[in-house]
């Protein structure tokens, strides 16, 4: 089933997940020309930081916007976003354990994170998103995706990215800052 406009930009983030998460499950990136790191402990850097930087901005932009939307118009969905939400909760606190350990079990752990992000996004694409275009009216989707369209400057997008090192910052006054 084609994308409806509106969930477009959601669907291009899952496909930015569904790369981290093989790379993740893999040890490895399945792509030839991919700057992923073998070093697992590496690994956690880039996933860490790739929630920071884009992950959790896209769960922000769902639980705001996509979620409610869903359970206003189709309340038999209700659940499903439950259990969505409960794999939010589920990723964030994976990430903070990470954060906390960034070495203890590597081989099982980021594995089993790149699993559940994985099974999170199939889920949302090939249950929630297929399910929204099928039951929701078209002018409930247009109007859900001006709600999208009006994300925070930065917040596009996932990006797959590495982490910049200091030296790379545009003002190194402000490491916050990524390059372009």
């Amino acid at each position: 089933m084609k994308r409806h406009p509106s969930l477009v930009p959601l669907s291009h983030d899952h496909h930015d997940v569904l790369v981290v998460a093989q790379g993740l499950i893999l040890g490895r990136s399945p792509a030839p020309r991919s700057d992923w790191p073998t070093d697992r402990r590496a690994q956690v850097d880039r996933v860490v930081t790739f929630f920071a930087q884009t992950l959790r901005s896209h769960f922000e932009v769902e639980e705001a916007h996509l979620f409610p939307a869903v359970v206003a118009h189709l309340p038999s969905a209700a659940n499903l976003v439950g259990q969505l939400l409960d794999e939010h909760e589920a990723i964030r606190t994976r990430i903070r354990d990470m954060e906390r350990d960034p070495t203890t079990d590597l081989d099982v752990r980021l594995p089993a994170l790149g699993r559940l992000l994985e099974t999170h996004v199939r889920r949302e694409e090939r249950v929630l998103f297929k399910t929204m275009q099928r039951e929701m009216a078209p002018a409930d989707l247009e109007t859900l995706g001006s709600r999208l369209g009006r994300r925070a400057p930065g917040s596009a997008s996932c990006r797959v990215s590495r982490p910049v090192a200091d030296s790379e910052h545009p003002n190194p006054a402000r490491p916050s800052q990524r390059a372009s």
